[in-house]
């Protein structure tokens, strides 16, 4: 949410926001409690008079920022009318980029389950990601639940793919790495606490969510980046209307 909103304030610029149904609540609540000098409205219940909307706010020189559903479906009803650019403040890391640049020996979990039908994981990314962490030297498995556990630029420690969900224990240059899969995704749609967890040295360092979920870390599991895509988690691109 923090990344969503910002740069936005309610004297210079209105989000005009279409999101999953958890994100909704997720933002209404940041809104009210957390930045509520942020104005927003909701896609859908402005799209019929978002013409007038726009050009209102335009004229009184605040900008008009678009979440990515939003901006989709306003290019859908108004095409070229309200043409739009993507906002350079919300800078949206692939997963490559996500693993790139770790110093060599850093600890690392990089985790998928299966996203939901209205997201989509990148393959050739993630496997490029997969061969930057291991130097080359391995690809990242593929199944419903799928993990890559080791140190950057070496071989890994542990790669499984299963169908099913699993839990795995290893060590890590003397560090205990406990990656749980704890989810039937056939049937749950939504869990408040993820879908898996990643638990090292007794510390929970990492929730993972249905997509890609990946943390590195160091030898007492306090996470040293982490990073979310093809989830709810994951940052989304931020466009304006120009």
């Amino acid at each position: 949410m923090s990344r969503m909103t910002a740069g936005l304030d309610d004297q210079h610029a209105i989000l005009l926001a279409d999101l999953n149904w958890q994100l909704v609540n997720g933002l209404a609540y940041f809104a009210k409690v957390t930045r509520p000098d942020v104005a927003y409205a909701w896609m859908p219940e402005v799209l019929l008079y978002a013409p007038a909307l726009v050009n209102d706010n335009l004229t009184a020189g605040r900008d008009v920022a678009l979440t990515e559903r939003a901006r989709d479906t306003l290019t859908r009803a108004y095409g070229p009318l309200l043409p739009t650019v993507r906002d350079p403040r919300v800078p949206v890391a692939t997963v490559s980029e996500m693993v790139g640049g770790l110093p060599p020996g850093t600890r690392y979990v990089l985790s998928v389950v299966k996203p939901t039908r209205e997201f989509a994981i990148d393959a050739r990314d993630l496997e490029q990601a997969a061969r930057e962490l291991t130097g080359g030297r391995a690809s990242m498995p593929a199944g419903d639940y799928a993990t890559l556990v080791g140190v950057s630029g070496q071989a890994p420690t542990l790669t499984l793919a299963s169908a099913r969900p699993f839990r795995r224990r290893v060590q890590l240059g003397g560090t205990d790495v406990d990656v749980r899969m704890e989810s039937w995704i056939a049937f749950d749609t939504i869990r408040r606490m993820g879908f898996g967890q990643v638990v090292v040295a007794r510390r929970y360092t990492l929730i993972v969510e249905r997509g890609v979920s990946f943390v590195a870390f160091d030898s007492s599991g306090r996470d040293l980046r982490v990073g979310y895509a093809a989830s709810v988690f994951a940052p989304q691109p931020r466009y304006l209307i120009r």
